[in-house]
């Protein structure tokens, strides 16, 4: 037990960690994707948005002279600043939570550069290369990789709309690129080195953001990415040492492209992967050439040729195509699927709770947190495994480690409209209880005792360079929302202050839910471990431990 010794007489009845993922396999049968129509037509605004982007590129890179990387620092760190403007008023501290979200900061780093500038340079190298139908044409053969990559992960084969939804899509876009003269996709092997990486970082633009799209929502995610992506690009680039001359009809095509082709783009397609999927998302955003085409036309007088409308055909049929549901998806495709949860347009699931933090617990927290850990033990007991009789921690187990010191709970503030938790009663003041932990950095004198598991250094001593980590529990209504991964991350802030080389648990063997939980969060799986109490039969859990 963590906070008090003397485990041996209740860890027969103990899962080392319960789970603040358990609900999620519970729902990987339901239905997710509550919103692909509108993540669908999101998709789709993102395109016609990107379409618009192209336009205005066009005008200025022809009609303006402005040389292209110019444009893409200048139009990265425009958009930035107003998503972060934004974000500053309208969700301040959830983008507080987001910064100190380690784990979110680097996803969206990877993004930024992989997706967001990777997907320009390449895609405009390749077109250096050859043309700028061609250029298009192999990027979108990152569908191909987005498909394969989602059908791996979810161990299914490609649904049969998906399949021909990517052929109309990627044919519509042959079309529409080339004008029909396919004797123009004569490739030099720079041009196809650069379009097929141009393919990957579409499949990384439309890959890698997802799970913190979930949790924080399109406007954080999107703004902060701007922000690193334009911060790099300008670095790189310089746009103060080019010379640009900047009038007024420039800087009205400039504000058009950062408000609609940047902004309102990356903010309807982000939203677009959120509710119905990469798939969908990905597949849908080849709108973006139908709308560059008819935007082209109206505006800049460009002609559209019968082979274009023929393309454009294509691509609206593919949209109709993909908008149709298969019913369930596949066992473990929910994340691929869209959302599981009924999201706030542009919202994450964190941002429901707000700011959170950690603390000790105090004796005024009993009531609540032994709450918190009955709806841990009902999750537990819904994956289908056997608890036994007595429940752990006890009630005064409990107690002796809040007055060790060795227990914490993971706080929220009160919604901001006022209204109460459901579970009211077991909050105080400004703040209510979400999540319950205990760290103890004196270690487990249990594991010491056990057998099986290996661990990196041995257990044997009085002085234990782990601490042992148990109970990490997170109430139901703030579940899939970030907190077991913030409670990961604190034990082990806690741990590197206390000079600790590493941290151990243990979990029910059949509590998958929380093993990747674990291991999600850098721990290691050391094998299956024997509790053996004082009385009572054996007890097999997995042990896990994470050093540094």
């Amino acid at each position: 037990m963590a906070g008090a010794k003397g485990r041996d007489a209740e860890a027969g009845e103990e899962d080392g960690v319960a789970s603040d993922v358990a609900e999620a396999a519970l729902r990987s049968e339901g239905a997710a994707g509550g919103h692909v129509a509108r993540g669908i037509a999101c998709a789709a605004l993102g395109g016609i948005c990107w379409g618009f982007s192209g336009t205005c590129a066009q005008l200025m890179t022809g009609g303006f002279g402005v040389p292209v990387p110019w444009i893409t620092c200048v139009r990265l760190l425009s958009a930035a600043v107003v998503f972060l403007a934004v974000c500053a008023v309208r969700e301040p501290r959830n983008l507080l939570a987001a910064l100190r979200d380690a784990r979110s900061l680097a996803r969206i780093a990877a993004f930024a550069l992989f997706g967001v500038l990777l997907t320009q340079v390449s895609y405009l190298t390749a077109i250096s290369y050859t043309n700028a139908g061609t250029g298009t044409v192999l990027e979108r053969l990152g569908l191909v990789l987005i498909m394969l990559y989602v059908c791996l992960r979810a161990r299914r084969l490609p649904r049969a709309r998906e399949a021909v939804g990517l052929v109309l899509a990627i044919a519509g876009t042959v079309l529409i690129a080339t004008k029909g003269n396919f004797g123009e996709l004569a490739i030099p092997a720079e041009g196809l080195f650069w379009g097929f990486v141009s393919a990957f970082a579409l499949a990384c633009y439309t890959l890698i953001p997802g799970k913190v799209l979930e949790k924080w929502g399109s406007f954080i995610v999107t703004g902060l990415s701007m922000l690193v992506g334009g911060v790099v690009a300008t670095v790189a680039v310089r746009p103060w040492t080019v010379g640009v001359e900047v009038s007024l009809d420039l800087a009205l095509v400039m504000g058009a492209m950062v408000l609609v082709g940047t902004f309102a783009a990356y903010l309807f397609y982000l939203q677009g992967i959120t509710d119905a999927g990469p798939v969908r998302a990905g597949l849908v955003g080849c709108v973006e050439p139908v709308s560059a085409a008819v935007i082209s036309a109206v505006w800049l007088g460009t002609p559209v040729a019968p082979v274009d409308l023929v393309g454009i055909a294509l691509i609206i049929g593919m949209m109709f195509l993909v908008a149709q549901r298969d019913g369930l998806p596949a066992k473990g495709a929910v994340a691929y699927d869209g959302s599981a949860d009924d999201l706030p347009l542009f919202q994450g699931r964190a941002s429901e709770l707000g700011y959170y933090r950690a603390r000790r617990a105090v004796r005024s927290d009993f009531a609540r947190m032994k709450a918190v850990l009955e709806e841990g033990h009902r999750a537990v007991r819904a994956l289908g495994i056997e608890e036994g009789r007595k429940r752990y921690p006890s009630a005064r187990r409990l107690m002796r480690a809040i007055e060790a010191g060795c227990a914490y709970v993971v706080v929220a503030d009160r919604p901001a409209d006022g209204k109460e938790p459901a579970d009211a009663r077991f909050a105080s003041g400004s703040e209510r209880i979400i999540g319950v932990f205990a760290l103890d950095p004196k270690g487990d004198p249990a594991y010491a005792r056990a057998c099986g598991a290996r661990w990196t250094e041995p257990t044997e001593g009085d002085a234990a360079a782990y601490a042992s980590l148990h109970w990490v529990t997170v109430a139901e209504e703030a579940r899939r929302r970030g907190v077991g991964g913030f409670i990961l991350g604190t034990a082990e802030r806690i741990a590197r202050e206390e000079g600790l080389s590493g941290i151990r648990a243990d979990v029910y063997r059949d509590n998958a839910p929380v093993r990747a939980l674990l291991e999600g969060g850098g721990y290691r799986c050391c094998g299956d471990i024997e509790l053996r109490p004082g009385f009572g039969r054996v007890r097999r859990r997995a042990a896990y431990e994470r050093t540094w």
